[in-house]
């Protein structure tokens, strides 16, 4: 388990930056392509390879997603699993648990269990 590392920043480009993971040129790209794509900055940053999943998911603020959040503490999916879950919830508008199952990366009856926690 990482580290939970103290950030001065809400911004993900600007702790990738503190943490030295990212440089202000990569930055300044990400942010370009991301207007111009619709892609999230993260996606932007993973696609160039500038980061790695575990580099972002150190950065990342913490998670909105309480059932992607307790699936992954309880190692249920990785996040890759959970990130790509996540992009393709925003664009089909379907539910994370429902894209989990329909993927075969969680079990109905665990997802049910973990839902009720």
């Amino acid at each position: 388990m990482t580290n939970k590392r103290q950030f001065s920043s809400s911004l993900i480009g600007q702790r990738l930056i503190e943490a030295g993971y990212l440089t202000q040129e990569q930055l300044d790209k990400a942010l370009a392509q991301q207007m111009e794509t619709g892609l999230l900055f993260g996606e932007v940053c993973l696609l160039h390879g500038w980061i790695t999943f575990d580099q972002l998911k150190e950065c990342l603020p913490p998670m909105r997603s309480k059932i992607g959040q307790r699936l992954l503490e309880s190692g249920v999916i990785t996040m890759e699993q959970l990130y790509l879950a996540l992009v393709e919830q925003r664009s089909s508008g379907c539910r994370l648990g429902h894209i989990l199952i329909a993927r075969g990366w969680v079990e109905e009856s665990k997802m049910m269990a973990t839902s009720h926690n």
